[in-house]
Order: structure tokens, then sequence, then C-alpha cells
């Protein structure tokens, strides 16, 4: 992803200026973010298509295994300063590289690991899965009932694979009939997804709009996490989701009942309060999180 020049942010949007301090952007950064017009042919209807290269090749996701891996071997590898390598070898677990076409992508692959490095080739498509979104349920002895967009879904002891968590950052888009800047500010949310064994789809749980049944006494994220605790004990747990800055993009509109009806209001009024205008536009980086952890889980099951 192309860095602003300016304040070295990530470039999360396709246009002329930068989101967070408006300089200018360079046309090559601008055109690297712009979606191609064709799908890829095939793709199942409920996910988001991958995206296409000239050649109609599907787009590939380089992932790097970074555990035990030495960083002079990385650096090399990637031609990076040996204090950069050395703290993604600190940090280790995975990495994702790069995103190319199948053939450049293979080819890649094949040069990183004569280089000495373990790679994961993923595709788009199955990283890019829609999760299906959790709007309620409540919990029982080793098992959670769930009320979903589509319907019931009943999760019991063992049926979790992988449960990936991260907060997510939200903000107003910057606009100059802003009159209080500093006080502008949105809450974070907070995401889980719980990856099943028996279904590609994860399940989505929001702690800002999730309803419980009861009254929560105290922190609806800390409620989510004693949930997690319980019906899925064994299962692997990743929130490395918090180490990668944030790529903002337009918060999407999802009603998910009463809840989160009051939550859009409750937003407005704070929004006016601060000095905004009911056009303001929320950017959040719901769709980063969905993506990392859609790559997150196609790694998973090939382990």
């Amino acid at each position: 992803m192309p860095s602003c020049p300016s304040c070295r942010r990530p470039v999360a949007l396709a246009r002329a200026t930068c989101l967070y301090c408006g300089a200018s952007l360079p046309s090559e950064g601008v055109t690297a973010l712009r979606p191609p017009a064709a799908p890829l042919v095939g793709a199942p209807a409920r996910d988001e298509p991958p995206v296409r290269a000239g050649g109609g090749e599907e787009r590939l996701l380089l992932v790097l295994d970074l555990s035990g891996t030495a960083p002079k071997t990385l650096a090399r590898a990637l031609d990076l300063p040996p204090y950069e390598a050395g703290l993604l070898v600190k940090r280790g677990a995975l990495h994702l590289h790069r995103v190319l076409e199948d053939a450049a992508a293979r080819a890649e692959a094949v040069r990183l690991g004569a280089a000495g490095l373990a790679v994961l080739l993923v595709p788009e498509a199955e990283a890019r899965v829609r999760p299906l979104r959790a709007v309620g349920g409540e919990r029982g002895e080793g098992v959670l009932a769930l009320r979903t967009e589509e319907g019931p879904a009943t999760l019991r002891r063992g049926d979790v694979r992988l449960v990936v968590r991260g907060v997510i950052t939200r903000e107003y888009q910057p606009s100059a009939r802003r009159r209080r800047v500093d006080t502008a500010r949105l809450e974070q949310g907070y995401r889980v997804h719980l990856h099943r064994r028996q279904d590609p789809r994860a399940l989505e749980l929001d702690a800002g709009v999730f309803e419980f049944g009861f009254a929560v006494t105290g922190s609806a994220r800390l409620e989510l996490d004693a949930w997690v605790e319980a019906i899925a004990p064994d299962a692997t747990l990743d929130d490395g989701f918090r180490r990668l800055p944030p790529a903002l993009g337009p918060a999407g509109t999802e009603p998910r009942g009463a809840l989160a009806a009051a939550g859009s209001l409750d937003l407005a009024a704070r929004g006016r309060r601060n000095g905004l205008d009911e056009r303001s536009v929320v950017f959040d980086n719901v769709e980063q999180f969905r993506f990392y952890s859609g790559w997150r889980a196609a790694v998973e099951r090939r382990r």
C-alpha cells in the first residue's frame, strides 16, 4: 500500500489528496489503488470478486512464516535494513508480503524459498470471503446460540478453529466546515471473528451493537472475550491486527436492529455538538480487519 509523501500514513483511498493531512498525492499511487472493472469469472456470489490483472490472472497473496527465521536471511531476501528485518523477525508469526498475479506470485515464491524463507500462497478470493454478521445471542454451558443476519447459528466448544480480534479505528473525514477539530473524536470499535471448522465464512461479532439479551454490567468487549474463551479455549487466537497502521475507508451502513439505530442517532448528535454537519463522512478500517482476518484464516486452514 502506498504512503503519503508528507505524513507517511497509508493511502487507503484513490483520491488526489491525502485523507489525513490534505497533501497532494502522486498520480501513480492513486492509480494503484483504483479497482479494476472486471471481476474474476466463477467467484462465489457472496465473496468480493478478486482483482484481476490485465491478462485475466487471479491474484495470490504471498504470506511469510517468520517463525525461526534469521534476521539476516530476511534482510537479504526482502532487501530490508537489518533493524527493520530484526523487528519483523522479533514479532514472528505470519507476515503478508505482497499480492501479485498468479505467475508473478509463484515466481516470487520460488525466489523467496531459495533465499531460505517459508512462503504460503493464498488465492485472494479465499481471503475476501465475506463474514456472517451476528447481531445478538445467548451463552449456555459450552454453547453459543447466535442470531445472525441469515438466521440462527449454534456454536459448540470445539467448533472454532481460529479467533481473530481487533480494535477498529474511526475518524471523521477532514472538512473545512469543522469548527472544533480537537473535540470531534469517535470511540474505537472492537470486532471478533470466529472462524469455524466446517464453514469458510467467519462469524463477526461487533461489541458496539451486539445484543446480549441481558444488561451488561461491565464492558461489552470484556463480555465478548469471556464468551470466546468459554467456547473456543483451544482455538488459535490472533490479535496481530493491532500492529498494522489503520487503512481507512468510508464506513459501511450495516443496519442491525434497535441497538444499531440508537448508536447511529447518538453518533449524529455527537457530530453536531462537535461542529460537524449531517453530511460529515465517517471513515473506519473494518474492511482492513476483514481482509486481515480472511487471509489469516486461509493460512490457518492450510496449516
